[in-house]
């Protein structure tokens, strides 16, 4: 049974469902991660930039095949089980499904159709040609897995999501690691995409099954009337920020994809993986949405406020950190073939801090049905991406290694403003005020941490131990300090002790 979250403790759901989304998150992202190095050492930069290039395409097209969808699905499918409207629930999960089903079929037609002229007419890569082709079955899979997988976290209970993901994981890096060693050169990275698609037919298996397992009056069942115009208005302006989002973490590679060769797309790509990466561990908004739904007045702003003080106590020491240990991570990571990503890493190290808060803001206006905000917000902030690359492209045309590090700087840019923007309205909005949240412990603590770095970086002949044990006492030096000067409150261990206790929600 759903329970209401209105009576409970904030802290204790949140903390509850970010533990298992922690656990989540470090899964996914961490097996990304790792996933990511394998087939970069295996593939080389010149295939790994032709699989960067066709995953930047697919993320495009299964954005297509969302349109905002997912979000809508689960703030609307939330609200329902909040009210313990079982009916309303499965009428919005049927007629959103039924959209998500005719959105998939249509852009798999055009990607079959489009998928020559995109790799002769527009890359001029010919590899890139049967790996668009293959992707379709991949397409598929991962925009059902997302929406069904918002039915798990609408019932604030994601127990199962953990060790689904992780035999997710394993099973997708196996079965490519199989794929690749199968086939001839070409058809690897088409290969890789038959993998993901295999991976991905079984994950969404096992995800309906425990939905259906967990709460089939909610999915099975006659409908009632809903107020579709409410629902549509709101997938409207999803839609746009979704698209924009996703043209805005994609728009760097495939702007690059035409201008550089692609061995330089696999150094750019390789930085962002391992920042995105990072950042993501900061990011708890899908959890968030479900919560901040039901809540409203005073817990509502301090859950906000609450959630972006933790967000930066930790993405803070995590830029400075990243900045000063970036060339060996790269060498540790990936290889000495991948080391000219070592600059694009300085340059996008910004969105360790931005990335969360981003997502946190975003909730915020999604959660009180404001996704206008949101949209309008990110499609300005794209076009500002898309012209600071330009401007770089331009200016550094004949220099490939200086493009993919002003590519960079330009993607942290466009996210700092599009944080701006958000930041500014919720202010308007919401009268939510980022002052008195006390960052001048974490920044001090983080200068004193950097200190160490450098000295470390300096008497220290590096490798992989040294560099371990460097990233070790960084982060015992941070957290010592960020103590000793009451950086940490009192109300903050009880949150990190109970984080460690298992609560009925």
């Amino acid at each position: 049974m759903v329970k209401s979250i209105k009576n409970q403790s904030l802290s204790k759901v949140a903390l509850e469902n970010s533990s298992y989304s922690l656990i989540l998150n470090l899964i996914l992202k961490f097996g990304g991660l790792i996933f990511t190095v394998l087939i970069a050492r295996i593939l080389m930069p010149e295939l790994f930039g032709i699989y960067s290039l066709a995953l930047s395409v697919v993320t495009i097209v299964i954005t297509f095949t969302d349109l905002g969808l997912d979000n809508t699905f689960l703030r609307y499918f939330s609200d329902a089980l909040g009210k313990r409207n079982k009916p309303q629930a499965r009428t919005y999960f049927k007629y959103l499904l039924k959209i998500k089903t005719l959105l998939i079929a249509l852009f798999i037609i055009i990607i079959v159709f489009s998928a020559k002229f995109i790799s002769y007419s527009i890359y001029d890569k010919p590899l890139l040609f049967f790996a668009l082709i293959f992707s379709c079955l991949f397409i598929v899979m991962e925009s059902l897995t997302s929406f069904f997988g918002g039915i798990i976290v609408a019932t604030k209970n994601i127990k199962s999501l953990p060790i689904l993901a992780l035999l997710n994981q394993i099973m997708k890096i196996l079965l490519s690691l199989l794929a690749i060693s199968l086939v001839k050169y070409e058809f690897k990275v088409p290969g890789l995409f038959i993998a993901f698609a295999i991976s991905g037919g079984i994950y969404l298996l096992l995800l309906f099954l425990i939905a259906y397992r967990k709460d089939k009056d909610s999915l099975i069942g006659p409908t009632v009337d809903i107020d579709k115009k409410s629902v549509n208005n709101y997938l409207k302006f999803m839609a746009i920020a979704s698209l924009s989002l996703t043209f805005f973490g994609s728009i760097d590679i495939l702007m690059l994809g035409k201008f550089v060769a692609v061995e330089y797309l696999g150094y750019y790509r390789a930085a962002l993986s391992l920042i995105i990466t990072i950042a993501s561990l900061f990011s708890l908004s899908s959890i968030f949405l479900p919560v901040f739904t039901q809540i409203s007045g005073k817990r509502f702003s301090r859950g906000f406020h609450k959630t972006l003080r933790y967000i930066l106590i930790l993405s803070i020491p995590a830029t400075a950190g990243i900045i000063f240990i970036a060339k060996y991570v790269i060498k540790a990571v990936y290889g000495n073939e991948y080391i000219l990503g070592t600059a694009s890493i300085y340059f996008l190290s910004l969105l360790i801090i931005t990335t969360p808060l981003i997502g946190l803001y975003s909730i915020i206006f999604q959660s009180k049905e404001k996704p206008k905000i949101v949209s309008s917000a990110v499609l300005t902030s794209l076009i500002v991406n898309v012209i600071l690359n330009v401007l770089v492209i331009f200016l550094f045309r004949r220099n490939p290694l200086y493009m993919i590090a002003g590519v960079g700087l330009a993607t942290s840019l466009s996210r700092v403003f599009l944080l701006g923007l958000l930041v500014y309205r919720a202010k308007r909005e919401f009268n939510f005020k980022v002052r008195g949240i006390g960052l001048r412990a974490p920044i001090f603590a983080t200068i004193i941490m950097s200190l160490f770095l450098v000295l470390f970086n300096h008497i220290v002949d590096m490798n992989i131990f040294f560099g371990a044990i460097e990233i070790i006492l960084g982060v015992v030096i941070y957290f010592v300090v960020l103590i000793l000067v009451k950086g940490i409150k009192k109300e903050d261990f009880e949150l990190i002790k109970n984080a460690f206790k298992r609560k009925q929600v």
